[in-house]
């Protein structure tokens, strides 16, 4: 064990209960760091595959202006499509919706759910 605290003064049994802790502590920070190791793996992969989606429609010609930029499945004609107030992404009307403001004024706003 590293940088155990001086224990020497501790009867036998309670230094086994310590070290118990103290390795049972350790294996969960072993977990901990495996779990987090995998999301992280995990983000790499769909970010991997984002951008790969995003190439291969770059390249069949599929203009971004004309498709739905959340689903990628709506094309629009010219004109059609809706843009978010917040962030500005063309998106279709199954991926946002419209909102009415405090100002009774209308607006789009993308689904984040």
């Amino acid at each position: 064990m590293e940088d155990l605290p001086d224990i020497s003064h501790l009867t036998p049994e309670e230094r086994r209960i310590i070290e118990e802790v103290m390795i049972r502590q350790k294996k969960e920070e072993e977990k901990a760091n495996e779990i987090m190791r995998r999301k992280q793996d995990e983000v790499q992969v769909l970010e991997e595959t984002i951008r790969a989606r995003s190439e291969k429609h770059k390249k069949a010609g599929v203009e971004l202006n004309a498709t739905c930029q959340v689903c990628m499945k709506t094309k629009f004609a010219d004109g059609i499509g809706h843009n978010c107030n917040y962030c500005h992404i063309r998106c279709c009307a199954r991926c946002g919706g419209k909102v009415t403001l405090r100002s009774r004024r209308v607006s789009f706003r993308l689904d984040k759910d």
